[in-house]
């Protein structure tokens, strides 16, 4: 199967897949290992490598600057969201004042600024992002004194917590849960952990599962099972024709949940899903515009989204817009996948904050 450029647009061949893939390293893992390996004074692994996504080399950059005897060093966090929430409040409790370069649409998501970082009390919304709880459970035990952190709503995306945890654990540091948070004592020394291996990422995954639920036939290799990633519950929501699905615990499946409900016989609503309009892309707005291009019916109100899914394939009408968003480029191949006709979408380079070979691999399959 071919495709063809144009500019940064890339014409997908439609029909299913057969093939076998493995699919990148969890970012999210990988992020938390290379903080942990940092505090310890580990850095083998710091180099930039080739098969790196953009959000792994902006944590690697910013991780170098951070080394760095500057106390004003530049931290170039590039788009991704978890660099910058999980950087700025280790480089405040590490005693630094950098200047932030935040891209794309970085700087409109929610953050959270930290001139200085003393030992306290810190109230954080648990339904906006994990990623600042994260933050903070990196940074607190390198101050003088016991903090907390005490959630003021109930806290969603709880799966990524359990993966700081697990990080935190393996490099010495001891985190108290508490009923509403947790209690982390200060004067704490991270020791340099075991390398570990960062996991197959569920969230890259879910692409070609969700092509295989519309008849595709990939054997997709290296998942762990029993990974704390929140996403891999793609398993048991591809599972599930119809009804509701929660998205409050795996907001990054959506887009491809989507396109798989949408070519699924049956009602679907999606629930919970506020914090998908702050993610790279108001990401409902992005899969509305992606179904109605391929001729689905859909609706939404503050909370809920709702697809009429379809047995018979996709019928595009429309170049899709990815709003450069990587996850709503990679949900276009399993529209293409499932499709009468070829799918353009307007930017294929996107893919690579996340999943830079995506596309290769999905051309590459008869």
């Amino acid at each position: 199967m071919s495709n063809l450029r144009k500019g940064k647009s890339m014409l997908l061949a439609n029909g299913s897949r057969r093939g076998s893939v493995t699919p990148p390293i969890s970012k999210s893992h990988l992020h938390r290992l290379l903080i942990a390996d940092f505090l310890g004074g580990r850095q083998d692994r710091g180099k930039d490598a080739k098969e790196d996504p953009d959000d792994i080399l902006a944590t690697k950059r910013c991780l170098r600057a951070l080394a760095s005897t500057a106390e004003e060093p530049v931290l170039d966090c590039g788009e991704s969201g978890s660099t910058a929430r999980f950087i700025r409040p280790i480089a405040a409790a590490l005693g630094k004042r950098p200047q932030y370069v935040l891209r794309g649409r970085l700087a409109q998501r929610p953050s959270i600024d930290y001139e200085r970082l003393s030992p306290g009390t810190f109230e954080l919304p648990g339904n906006v992002s994990s990623q600042f709880a994260t933050g903070l459970l990196f940074a607190l035990p390198l101050l003088k004194g016991d903090s907390q952190i005490i959630f003021t709503s109930p806290m969603q995306s709880r799966g990524y917590i359990d993966l700081t945890l697990e990080v935190l654990q393996n490099s010495g540091i001891v985190i108290r849960e508490t009923e509403n948070g947790f209690t982390v004592a200060g004067n704490q020394t991270y020791i340099a952990p075991l390398k570990t291996l960062p996991e197959i990422d569920w969230s890259g995954a879910a692409f070609w599962l969700a092509m295989n639920k519309l008849g595709s036939e990939i054997e997709v290799n290296g998942l762990n099972p029993d990974s704390k990633q929140p996403d891999k519950k793609v398993i048991e929501l591809l599972s599930q024709d119809g009804g509701n699905k929660d998205m409050s615990q795996c907001p990054d499946l959506f887009p491809a949940l989507a396109v798989a409900s949408a070519g699924t016989p049956c009602k679907t609503t999606f629930t919970k899903i506020e914090r998908l309009r702050i993610k790279e892309s108001n990401r409902v707005e992005a899969v509305a515009k992606l179904l109605a291009a391929l001729g689905i019916k859909t609706e939404e109100s503050e909370s809920t989204f709702t697809i009429w899914g379809q047995a018979a394939p996709f019928t595009p009408n429309a170049i899709i817009e990815t709003s450069s968003d990587h996850r709503i480029a990679m949900s276009a191949a399993v529209a293409a996948s499932y499709s009468t006709k070829p799918v353009e979408i307007d930017n294929a380079e996107c893919a690579a904050k996340s999943y830079p070979n995506f596309f290769n691999e999905f051309n590459a399959m008869k």
